[in-house]
């Protein structure tokens, strides 16, 4: 190849070229893209492929798991990508893709965690549908080519009419009556299945926004300069109603200045005098425990501000999002260290510590159908560090 192509130049720098690969449904038909360490695009431009993204990839990723082709996968193409797994050099980058109607980004190989190494994308209709193919970084780049270009002769063959003579006869133009209404019959099954897919695919949507408020335990802060229904205590009030709690927001309620609490959350006897605070802090601070016992101690003071419930057992709840730049399972415990104390402190005076983390869990438990409402409020209505044993409830 060094000796055919003595003086390369730069597909970019020639007048039309740029916008000719960007475009997936133009020439060239079948785009093959090697992804190596100097790629400095975040989407694979070059390849025409403008929503196939770039992730950069761990050092020594050294494992290559072969995948099982699903639907639109084309065979043939899925065995050969993954024929020259001995052949890669090095993975600097792994690929993501969401499927933009009619391509499906397929991967052929994957690393130990599911992330694409080698794949290649296809589209809804007849024929074989192939429109690009990325590898990573290979130890003979020519080599693999050649293996790539015979598979695709095969696949492919109107791709290569020079291969035979006769190749006119493979052409739409010789199909006889009864193999284009199987054809026919093959585009119907797809047009139906799409429209089943789009329909699900909506729901799916639909779906993810029912469900933000759950993600929103994790993440959420209490900025005023937020929008109210943004912040955690909106996530919060949400978790608490989706588990059977009634929830009064206080400070919508009182006219009064003295706008302490967040919510009373009640569940038939019970009270919870409720705060909520998000820090980015690793651990929350004193005050913010300190300043909901201050705050349960003057309660019964605002005789002429707020009337309280009939319930017998007054109690508090302090819900903290903190950390929430990492990972729920790599959060600490509340309250852990010198401040451990408080944990104690809140047994004793029947206030309930409680992370956000914690909460997720349960709420995550109760939509997977491994613990019952009623059980998760029972947890909730504890006093001390508050804490939920996932595994315990999938055994059960």
């Amino acid at each position: 190849m060094e000796k055919e192509f003595t003086n390369p130049t730069n597909l970019f720098d020639q007048p039309g070229s740029l916008n000719a690969l960007k475009n997936l449904g133009s020439a060239p038909s079948i785009r093959i893209s090697f992804v190596g360490t100097r790629t400095g695009l975040r989407k694979l431009l070059h390849g025409g492929v403008p929503f196939l993204g770039l992730e950069k990839a761990e050092e020594n990723v050294s494992l290559f798991v072969k995948t099982v082709g699903g639907a639109f996968s084309i065979q043939k193409i899925h065995e050969c990508i993954q024929g020259i797994a001995s052949q890669i050099k090095k993975v600097s980058f792994f690929f993501s893709a969401q499927d933009i109607y009619p391509f499906y980004h397929i991967s052929a190989l994957v690393s130990r965690s599911g992330k694409s190494i080698a794949a290649y994308g296809t589209s809804y209709g007849s024929g074989s549908n192939l429109h690009y193919i990325v590898l990573p970084e290979l130890k003979n780049v020519s080599q693999a080519a050649i293996e790539i270009l015979k598979c695709l002769e095969d696949v492919v063959p109107s791709l290569f009419p020079g291969k035979s003579k006769r190749a006119w006869l493979e052409s739409d133009e010789f199909l006889l009556p009864d193999e284009k209404e199987k054809d026919l019959e093959i585009e119907r099954t797809i047009a139906d299945t799409l429209a089943v897919v789009e329909k699900l695919r909506e729901e799916r949507v639909e779906l993810a926004k029912k469900n933000t408020f759950i993600r929103a335990l994790l993440t959420a802060t209490e900025d005023s300069k937020i929008d109210p229904a943004a912040r955690l205590s909106s996530a919060v009030k949400q978790a608490l109603e989706f588990l059977g709690f009634t929830v009064e927001d206080i400070d919508a309620k009182t006219k009064s200045a003295i706008k302490k609490e967040d919510f009373w959350v009640i569940d038939g006897d019970f009270l919870g005098i409720t705060e909520v605070t998000g820090t980015v802090n690793t651990n929350p601070k004193a005050q913010e425990f300190n300043a909901i016992l201050g705050r349960m101690t003057t309660l019964y003071r605002r005789k002429t501000d707020l009337v309280l419930p009939k319930a017998t057992s007054i109690n508090g709840l302090l819900v903290l999002n903190f950390d929430i730049e990492h990972h729920p399972d790599r959060r600490p415990r509340a309250y852990t260290g010198e401040l451990e104390h408080l944990v104690q402190s809140a047994e004793e005076q029947g206030i309930g510590i409680l992370s956000t983390a914690e909460l997720h869990k349960m709420v995550v438990a109760v939509k997977a159908g491994n613990l019952s409402k009623e059980d998760a409020r029972s947890v909730l209505k504890k006093s001390g560090r508050i804490e939920f044993d996932s595994s315990r409830a999938k055994k059960n």
